[in-house]
């Protein structure tokens, strides 16, 4: 056989060899065991390199799955994910702390996760409550929120919290329209100045029609609450992605610049023979 024909068969083969190997999958499910027995369902997205990691809280009228589409992009970006399936049944009484306590604790045990940087987002009444209620439990580790059309009664701790950047989204075609003053007052109670407040505005708001973590279906689903939003605003997932990427990756660096330019500020104000206009003069 010539060597041209053995090279070629050759790059047919080692081809055939690389596009035939499996993917690495970086979704899988897994099992929570809370303090009081309780299994809870959950999945697991790891990202490619050690990074911080983000828990994501649904909302009552939907599952883990609806985070799906946001988790798979932080994982892409070096953020590793934990969706978790909740009870919307269960009182805050028997849901709290365990099972907040559990979830945080899988994650951030997982091989390659910065247990002291980490991101809570949740969609909903019970998504947002059980958000708030983990950043408060656990203040040293959570460095950002993101909550979707909810509401929380922890409000002193909002506004408290100045160093917690938080992210607010409502839209004004929520089926449970009391949610968007909820959110503005959750808005305007945070003292974070590194707080944002997305807000899909509509020439009319929905009628009120019922409560949301209360007779689940009883209110038609319109793409205005929660995560519902994602299907009618495609870049809402990847608002969310930045605002992660932003807070628990690119941040820490940024800080370190304004330091640095702080210090060589201060350094020209103490010697200022070095300033160009002075050596003019």
């Amino acid at each position: 056989m010539k060597p041209t024909h053995i090279f070629l068969l050759s790059a047919v083969l080692f081809g055939m060899i690389t596009f035939a190997a499996p993917t690495k999958n970086v979704a899988r499910v897994v099992d929570l065991k809370t303090p009081g027995g309780t299994i809870l369902k959950g999945t697991y997205f790891a990202a490619a390199k050690p990074g911080p990691g983000v828990l994501l809280f649904h909302q009552s009228n939907r599952t883990r799955k609806s985070w799906d589409d946001v988790a798979h992009q932080l994982a892409a970006a070096g953020i590793n994910v934990l969706t978790v399936d909740t009870d919307p049944n269960k009182t805050r009484k028997r849901r709290w702390p365990g099972e907040l306590d559990a979830t945080l604790e899988f994650l951030v045990s997982q091989p390659g996760v910065n247990r002291d940087v980490v991101g809570i987002g949740g969609a909903g009444v019970i998504g947002v409550e059980d958000s708030v209620e983990t950043a408060r439990l656990h203040p040293a580790a959570v460095k950002s929120l993101v909550l979707l059309s909810g509401e929380t009664e922890s409000l002193d701790f909002l506004r408290q919290a100045s160093q917690l950047p938080e992210l607010f989204v409502v839209a004004d075609d929520d089926e449970y329209p009391p949610i968007v003053e909820a959110m503005e007052l959750l808005y305007v109670t945070a003292s974070s100045p590194s707080r944002k407040f997305v807000h899909y505005s509509a020439s009319h708001e929905a009628p009120w029609l019922w409560y949301e973590p209360f007779d689940i279906g009883k209110v038609q689903a319109k793409g205005g609450h929660g995560t519902d939003m994602f299907k009618v605003h495609p870049e809402l997932p990847g608002i969310i992605g930045d605002w992660f990427v932003t807070t628990l990756i690119k941040t820490p660096v940024t800080r370190r610049r304004t330091l640095w330019h702080l210090l060589r500020s201060l350094i020209k104000f103490r010697c200022p023979a070095e300033s160009p206009k002075l050596r003019s003069n």
